[in-house]
């Protein structure tokens, strides 16, 4: 890509909403000094999605975590994921939230690439991991969480997108991106 510098400029941000990993910002965008818009922006601490798999008899198996999500009033099929904790390294992260919602550690992480949810409101950056060589190690899951662990095999997942039992785009991408990664592995 062509390094490229924008004619629009962010001036009067303020921040309206400031929370816990969260704040609300509205920023004022300007161009050629002459006032465009405003518009409302979701500041996100950042967050991590692991991959978490193993292998046995040929096959491959990944952990999902099936979990009631209180924005949208649904349970989602979903690979574990997690917020970063004030400042936290997202390869401490992957490994704490493994612990936390599945009961194991692993042994081997893989950091894929970190990807934007909604760059257009949002800053969050979510870290995508594959994580593999799986030990038995529980953390005390988060007090607002209700989690059942699922033991898939991969070729199950691409039907329960096709089938729209996985909705959860994050999880959507990290299956894609992943199967990419087991061709070249």
């Amino acid at each position: 890509m062509a390094d490229k510098k924008s004619a629009l400029k962010r001036l009067n941000s303020k921040i309206l909403h400031e929370g816990e990993y969260i704040n609300l910002r509205q920023d004022d965008l300007f161009k050629d000094d002459e006032y465009l818009s405003t518009r409302d922006v979701i500041e996100h601490v950042g967050s991590i999605v692991a991959v978490p798999y193993e292998i046995s008899d040929k096959k491959i198996y990944v952990y999902m975590v099936e979990q009631w999500r209180n924005p949208i009033d649904e349970w989602l099929l979903e690979f574990p994921a997690g917020t970063l904790n004030d400042n936290e390294d997202p390869y401490k992260a992957v490994k704490r939230e493994l612990q936390e919602e599945i009961g194991m550690i692993p042994k081997d992480v893989e950091l894929w690439s970190p990807f934007f949810v909604a760059p257009g409101w949002c800053t969050e950056k979510i870290y995508c991991f594959f994580a593999t060589n799986l030990e038995s190690s529980k953390l005390e899951s988060d007090i607002d969480e209700e989690i059942y662990i699922k033991k898939l095999e991969i070729s199950e997942i691409h039907c329960l997108i096709q089938e729209k039992k996985i909705t959860d785009l994050k999880t959507i991408t990290a299956f894609y991106v992943f199967k990419e990664y087991l061709k070249k592995t």
